[in-house]
Formats: C-alpha cells, sequence, structure tokens
C-alpha cells in the first residue's frame, strides 16, 4: 500500500528529481522512480503471487 501512496504522490506532488521542461531528462527520472517502486512492490509481494504471475523478484 505504501509504495502505491508513493507512486501516487510523486505523479501529483510538483515537484520532481529533474523538472519535466527538461524534455527527455525530465521524464525519464519519473519512469525510473515509478520501475524502482514497482520492482520493490514485486519484491514484497507473496510467492504464491510471483508464482502465479512468473515474477521474478
Amino acid at each position: 500500500m505504501l509504495g502505491i501512496v508513493f507512486m501516487i504522490g510523486y505523479a501529483v506532488f510538483p515537484f520532481d528529481l529533474i523538472p519535466d521542461f527538461f524534455s527527455l531528462i525530465g521524464i525519464v527520472d519519473d519512469v525510473m522512480i515509478f520501475g524502482i517502486v514497482v520492482n520493490w512492490l514485486i519484491q514484497l509481494s507473496p510467492e504464491t503471487l510471483k508464482e502465479r504471475h512468473k515474477l521474478k523478484g
């Protein structure tokens, strides 16, 4: 639940690590943060869920 709240908060919060007006670089940092959080959520998920969806983590 914390990871989902973090992702929503990061998307809604007006401050970024790198502002989005730096065209490609500003968007890439957002994608990286979302990827890190999704990976973290996969690692915290139960083993049965990982096996059912064939996830590594």
